[in-house]
């Protein structure tokens, strides 16, 4: 594998590249390739993947598994991971809150994240041991204690139907804390984790696409990140805190 100091330099450009794009395009009116039940895909997803893969395929080796495209072929042990719009319901109804996602992978930990906040021109990156930086300059989570005084962020997964068990369920985890927000982009709500605007984002059955960048980001910004359940569709459940709150 390449040293992972080039590695995050190929996701931060490919990144740049494509939130360049998504911008400058935002307040076009979007064309939907998929619009059923609580999922959204647009067209611009598929031309923003296009840019990013282009990019990643001229400067590395390792396989892709992208949220439009799928997996370019046998993953292996090491491979990239690419949201390349998330939040396209944001993005489709001119709701600033969306982003560009790309993450390293490595026996399923992830090893590096970008995340593009290209709406406000923020670009947050961590590699393993590195430490967690927006436009280069470290962030870090925040030192609330007590879930009763702290803001949880989450959201619902894209899927047809759920039980009325699994929403009672979702409404016990919201009773503890103080605060609950729904964003409709899960990077951004792991930054808010990661930069102490939130202590807990926790998601369960949300594809690993949304979630590896963030992972990497919000550990290496002082907090505790764990990936879990993994399934065959790749969907994961996610727990970021600030590592004080359980």
């Amino acid at each position: 594998m390449d040293k992972l100091s080039d590695l995050l330099e190929i996701a931060k450009q490919a990144a740049q590249s494509s939130g360049n794009f998504l911008k400058n395009e935002f307040h076009q009116d979007q064309e939907a390739s998929l619009n059923k039940g609580r999922d959204i895909k647009l067209k611009i997803d598929i031309e923003s993947e296009k840019l990013i893969l282009e990019f990643i395929n001229q400067n590395s080796k390792l396989p892709i598994l992208s949220e439009e495209s799928g997996a370019s072929n046998d993953l292996g042990d090491t491979y990239w991971i690419v949201d390349p719009l998330d939040g396209s319901s944001n993005y489709f109804r001119k709701i600033d809150i969306c982003a560009v996602s790309i993450a390293l992978m490595h026996q399923g930990e992830p090893l590096l994240g970008v995340i593009n906040d290209f709406m406000n021109e923020h670009l947050y990156f961590a590699s393993k041991n590195e430490g967690a930086f927006c436009n280069g300059i470290p962030i870090k989570v925040s030192d609330i204690e007590d879930a009763a005084e702290g803001t949880i962020m989450t959201g619902i997964p894209a899927k047809s139907l759920y039980s009325d068990d699994e929403f009672k369920l979702m409404i016990k985890l919201f009773q503890k804390w103080k605060k609950v927000r729904m964003i409709g982009s899960a990077a951004i709500a792991n930054l808010y984790v990661a930069k102490g605007k939130a202590d807990c984002y926790e998601e369960k059955g949300t594809f690993i696409w949304d979630v590896a960048a963030g992972a990497v980001i919000v550990h290496e910004a002082g907090g505790f990140a764990s990936l879990s359940e993994f399934k065959s569709d790749f969907r994961v459940d996610a727990k970021f805190t600030n590592g004080k709150i359980n």
